[in-house]
């Protein structure tokens, strides 16, 4: 599959979808940045097998083969250099449901969890629905960038009891540099620190290196911590519900597994068996066409900003599919901010403030999605943009 395959865009607006579905409350032609699925063909392969699946007309309960873990351990050794055994490899359909799982389980109500600020918003939700205290450790932004306040982590981990990282990090799509990883790890051993980390944009790194995770460089870390991978990002499968624990400590593993069958997690999704068989096993060569589509979108929405609304400053990342924008230059509201794209533009993306206090001044674009629609949604946002100044000066 090349390009042109990635240019088809597919209609999802009346097919109850998550991120295009809900756009309908606004009556009018919008287009969606929000939502992290993307809007861009999964692998003809993988499309071709679900099809040969649906047709079997009977969608009974699914076991897991007796070669899955073989397939993820195999897949996790080709892309990020870790060699893991099978048996320490444990299904669950969501790493969301994973960590709500590990907070609600393996602590206790008023401990303290540590997550890197701004932060993808269910991961927060979890800890505070769970009774648990969030330990925010502000990321530091400086000159376009984001670096982790390795001071304030310390003081983080002198009261958590875990650590949730997210690796690539979202919403800012920071890569932690092998450096990065090693402190944290090293102060997570200094103060006895279990880590979540969330690798689900793992296999989006625009850096030039490998993923790394993080329990690779650590024996600590690997013997302390739950690794949570998944094909959902990388294929776009987040319908499927599929992910793959990586928890190397034997006595832990053993109590998350008695925890999922008390939950009644056991049986798959009928369709993401063959989804994941098919996608790990022979879609390399697409997935590093796919990074390379993305890439090329991110530069495109970067270029149009500085050109077009200089403003508008576009993070350095070389992570996710995702881009994080500060707008503090035009010292606007949100709500005038949402004015602007939702009702000059049409265009929906991600709000700040959804991702903490930190993420005021700054939205989130999914720029996963056709070229086409790409531009078409960077013209829309430069017209609301003219239309919004026009409007001000009229006021004044």
């Amino acid at each position: 599959m090349g390009d042109n395959a990635f240019d088809i865009f597919v209609d999802r607006g009346n097919t109850n979808s998550a991120k295009w579905s809900i756009l309908n409350k606004y009556g009018k032609d919008m287009i969606s940045m929000s939502v992290a699925d993307m809007d861009l063909l999964a692998p003809q392969m993988l499309i071709d097998k679900l099809a040969q699946q649906n047709r079997m007309g009977i969608y009974g309960y699914t076991i897991l083969p007796d070669n899955y873990y073989d397939i993820v351990r195999k897949y996790i050794f080709r892309h990020y250099q870790y060699e893991i055994a099978s048996e320490n490899i444990v299904f669950c359909p969501r790493i969301i449901q994973a960590i709500s799982i590990y907070i609600k389980e393996f602590t206790k109500p008023s401990d303290h969890i540590a997550v890197l600020t701004p932060s993808y918003a269910p991961i927060v939700n979890a800890i505070l629905l769970n009774n648990r205290i969030v330990e925010s450790c502000a990321l530091i932004y400086q000159a376009g960038s984001y670096r982790i306040d390795f001071e304030q982590l310390e003081k983080c981990f002198q009261v958590a009891k875990t650590f949730i990282l997210i690796s690539p990090h979202n919403p800012t799509g920071t890569v932690w540099s092998h450096s990065d990883l090693y402190r944290i790890a090293t102060l997570a051993e200094k103060y006895g620190v279990f880590i979540l980390s969330d690798d689900v944009h793992a296999d989006f790194d625009f850096s030039g290196n490998k993923h790394i995770i993080i329990s690779t460089i650590s024996k600590y870390v690997e013997k302390h911590s739950i690794i949570c991978t998944s094909p959902a990002k990388t294929f776009n499968i987040p319908g499927l519900e599929i992910s793959n624990l990586l928890i190397c400590d034997r006595k832990i593993r053993q109590n998350f597994q008695g925890c999922m069958q008390a939950l009644g997690m056991h049986n798959p999704n009928f369709f993401s068996i063959p989804a994941i068989q098919v996608a790990y096993q022979y879609c390399d060569d697409w997935v590093g066409e796919l990074r390379n589509y993305i890439f090329q979108n991110k530069l495109i929405v970067k270029n149009f900003f500085a050109q077009e609304i200089p403003q508008l400053e576009v993070i350095n990342s070389a992570g996710t599919y995702l881009i994080w924008v500060n707008y503090s230059q035009l010292q606007i509201t949100e709500e005038k901010l949402k004015y602007w794209f939702i009702h000059l533009s049409n265009i929906e993306v991600s709000w700040g403030s959804d991702f903490g206090h930190e993420g005021r001044s700054f939205f989130r674009m999914n720029v996963a999605m056709p070229r086409s629609l790409l531009r078409k949604s960077l013209e829309r946002i430069k017209q609301g943009f003219i239309l919004l100044l026009q409007e001000d000066t009229y006021h004044e």
